[in-house]
């Protein structure tokens, strides 16, 4: 090599250890979600990325499928670094492989009400990021001059809104959150204190309910969640039983022609509806990893502010779980806005422990027995048989 060469090189490896060294790029992390409002995921995390140059990537995953698809994940330790989930998920923290998260993430500006939903074992399972969940009346103006407000009204309309071709009241009726108003109306719970309570004369009655709305034609019983917002789109079902997370895809569709009400009563027992929140959890192994965990702990910060909440809520009408944020909604409401928060107030929070994910399993069981000809009080019955097994199963792991 030549004197010129050597000289060169030289000076090339003195440039090199006297320059600074690179600094290591930030993971990128990755979140599943099943929002219906996804787009308003979308942009909180693009927000989230911009403002602190963070990789954070969006999965959206259907709304069947994420309980399962965590679940497996979790066993063959393939799991997302974050999962938006909603609060009744938490009660699998150990078999979804959840992270606890540090008491000093949560900011005091938090409603106490949404720190119930992720608490559970004294520890929290995730950040709360909205809330509600619940269900509510919609109608068609066009089809309906004013709302229904006890069930009983609506086999009157029956024939003549039939004769027009049109489905009295859409839902998907085998979906057991549906369901659970019902049982509520009647005064019964999935879930007591932590007790599952599913052989009970409310549960009887409840069944009784929910077969004498199909035996009158006022629903579909085959519909799933997708004909029914399809058929309600589309003029051809007046009624539809669906969720805040729709609220506002259904006000920028249907705009002045969409109508919203209160739940209808059952004679006169007022129909509630659980409601619950939406958490975002992570995983243990983002959780151990140091770079990470600083990229979670700065999107639960976030997440929390008053001015993010506030977006949410104008992005989705999804209720907001920051104190300060809720009361200025809570202040001046828009009208349709009114019955999300009435409807809200009068629904019955969620449980977060296993007990509740075991108690939707036995429900959807039973409701088949049901369907087959079983009796109402033999299938509540055979529910509470097979929640106390799977229950037994659980805790002996």
């Amino acid at each position: 090599m030549s004197n010129k060469g050597t000289l060169y090189h030289l000076l090339l490896l003195c440039l090199l250890s006297f320059s600074k060294p690179l600094q290591a790029q930030e993971p990128e992390l990755e979140l599943w979600h099943s929002q219906q409002a996804g787009y308003v995921i979308d942009d909180v995390i693009a927000r989230f990325n911009q403002a602190g140059n963070h990789r954070v990537r969006v999965t959206q995953i259907e709304p069947g499928k994420i309980k399962a698809d965590i679940l497996l994940a979790a066993q063959a330790r393939g799991l997302p670094d974050l999962m938006l989930i909603p609060s009744d998920f938490v009660g699998l923290y150990h078999q979804m492989s959840l992270a606890p998260l540090p008491p000093e993430w949560f900011s005091p500006a938090l409603m106490s009400s949404a720190l119930r939903y992720v608490t559970l074992d004294h520890q929290r399972w995730g950040m709360p990021m909205m809330q509600g969940n619940h269900l509510m009346l919609f109608y068609n103006k066009a089809l309906v001059s004013a709302p229904i407000t006890r069930w009983q009204q609506l086999a009157a309309f029956t024939p003549a809104l039939k004769a027009k071709g049109v489905y009295p009241v859409s839902w998907p009726y085998h979906d057991m959150y549906y369901f659970a108003a019902f049982l509520h109306t009647f005064g019964g719970a999935p879930v007591t204190e932590g007790r599952i309570t599913l052989d009970t004369p409310a549960m009887a009655q409840a069944l009784e309910a929910y077969r004498t709305v199909a035996s009158q034609q006022l629903i579909d019983p085959d519909c799933d969640y997708d004909t029914a917002l399809a058929r309600f789109h589309d003029g051809k079902s007046a009624y539809l039983i669906n969720g805040d997370w729709a609220f506002n895809d259904l006000v920028k569709n249907m705009g002045d022609q969409l109508g919203v009400a209160m739940l209808p009563q059952w004679e006169t027992r007022p129909m509630r509806s659980m409601s619950g929140a939406y958490v975002i959890s992570t995983s243990r192994q983002a959780m151990a990893d140091e770079d990470r965990r600083a990229v979670i702990q700065a999107l639960m910060t976030f997440i929390q502010r008053d001015d993010i909440q506030q977006f949410i809520y104008r992005k989705g009408a999804l209720l907001p779980v920051n104190q300060q944020a809720f009361t200025a909604i809570s202040q001046r409401p828009a009208p349709q806005a009114k019955v999300l928060l009435a409807q809200f107030t009068l629904s019955t929070p969620m449980p977060s422990d296993s007990a509740m994910s075991i108690a939707w399993q036995a429900m959807d069981k039973g409701f088949d027995r049901f369907q087959e000809g079983s009796s109402a009080t033999a299938a509540a019955r055979y529910m509470q048989q097979l929640a106390d097994q799977q229950y037994r199963q659980v805790k002996s792991k």
